[in-house]
């Protein structure tokens, strides 16, 4: 069999991945990408990616010009300004309110995933291959490696990418005693449009605020909102409103050009309900179930929760990487949460996958162009990557053991 080469081989078009493409692309570094499935359509792809100061910086250096503008015109608003209200609906004041980290000054800025996908997938036409799920890799005498897919196809190339997210078949190979771990929280959420809001009288305290009710007995609620302007899009004809490969899909989960009031919560195992019944469920079910839990809540709260889209509710189990593990560089790499998943709490993941994608180009544009040994530029990677993302997924386990954990550590997640 003659196997194609490619310099640079990812396996996985998620955010991290498709950066990584522009950005050698953008250096002419030969690379192309190796996505299991046409369209994105997971739960999580539904939502908004909230932007830090390490998301921007990699998208400016990696995207040409004309997309990181289209990125910069058609980013969502995010309120800037919090409050805490009681379950009764009354105002706290926040006692132990932290400083604002210099990231944060981002805090009006977030994306929709689709939207970013959309972005990211603009120009990829010849690099971007669908239908190709990654199986396994062999490394050859040459140091060179060939990824294998199920298909029967192979390619071989000088670093092969693992960006396949936190189920990693790349990372299952080289790493194959590393294991996710199952924080015990269970998350659930919702959205509810800025239209339907406002047809059903939600409180602006519940639109134009980062919303965090903090009842005196139970778990929290956390309610924002991603205000887009669609008139934005028609800009930029390089993508769409919406994604034609969500169309078939009822509800407006996947509609990426509507504005929204979003809401999550977070209880321990078994706390809501049974995990084998809880992921049973539709979302109208689940509403059902949560508005049965927080019942006696002030009924402004509760309009949130019971006129949202059931096709935007769904229950989730949070899982994280375990921190800290290290291997011998060579021509297999790994980037975003193939390697360093961890919770939504800071909303570091996404953006992490970004920077991981700048400080990779980085390097290869140093082997490329410049004549640094490649092995040298994989490690330097290496070192990097693991020191910002194995910190980003200890603060995200952190953040999470201090809103849901109730002062008390959670028996599954292993001590930071």
């Amino acid at each position: 069999m003659n196997i194609p080469f490619v310099d640079v081989a990812i396996i996985g078009g998620g955010p991290g991945g498709l950066a990584l493409a522009q950005g050698l692309k953008k250096n002419g570094i030969d690379t192309a990408v190796f996505e299991r499935d046409p369209i994105r359509a997971d739960y999580v792809q539904g939502f908004r990616m909230r932007i830090r100061q390490r998301g921007i910086d990699a998208l400016r250096a990696n995207l040409p010009p004309h997309l990181y503008q289209a990125f910069l015109d058609t980013l969502g608003i995010a309120p800037t300004e919090s409050l805490i209200l009681d379950e009764r609906f009354n105002r706290l004041e926040d006692a132990g309110q932290t400083p604002r980290e210099p990231e944060d000054t981002h805090i009006e800025k977030s994306v929709s995933r689709i939207t970013l996908r959309q972005i990211l997938l603009s120009g990829l036409d010849r690099i971007f291959q669908t239908g190709k799920r990654f199986e396994r890799y062999e490394t050859l005498a040459d140091n060179t490696v060939v990824a294998h897919f199920s298909d029967g196809s192979a390619v071989r190339a000088n670093l092969l990418v693992g960006a396949d997210g936190a189920g990693s078949a790349v990372r299952r190979q080289l790493l194959p005693d590393l294991r996710s771990i199952d924080t015990g929280v269970r998350r659930l959420a919702g959205k509810i449009t800025l239209d339907a809001a406002a047809r059903h009288n939600i409180s602006p305290l519940l639109t134009e605020f980062n919303t965090n009710i903090r009842p005196r007995d139970g778990r929290g609620l956390m309610i924002t909102s991603h205000r887009v302007d669609p008139s934005a899009y028609a800009r930029h004809d390089l993508i769409g409103s919406e994604d034609p490969g969500h169309a078939d899909i009822p509800g407006f989960h996947f509609n990426n050009s509507t504005s929204y009031t979003w809401w999550n919560t977070a209880y321990d195992t078994d706390e809501l309900g049974l995990d084998t019944v809880l992921e049973t469920l539709d979302g109208a079910a689940l509403l059902a179930t949560l508005l049965r839990r927080i019942g006696d809540w002030d009924e402004r709260i509760l309009k949130v929760i019971r006129y949202s889209d059931p096709s935007t509710v769904a229950f989730l189990r949070v899982k994280s990487s375990t921190p800290g593990a290290v291997w011998q560089s060579g021509p297999v790499t790994l980037l975003g949460d193939a390697i360093h998943a961890m919770t939504y709490f800071r909303a570091l993941g996404g953006n992490t996958a970004l920077y991981d994608s700048g400080l990779l180009v980085r390097e290869l544009v140093a082997a490329r162009r410049h004549g640094k040994p490649p092995l040298a530029a994989v490690n330097d990677y290496e070192k990097a990557m693991r020191e910002h993302g194995y910190e980003a997924v200890r603060s995200s386990l952190s953040a999470m053991q201090r809103n849901v954990g109730a002062n008390r550590p959670l028996k599954s997640i292993p001590a930071l």
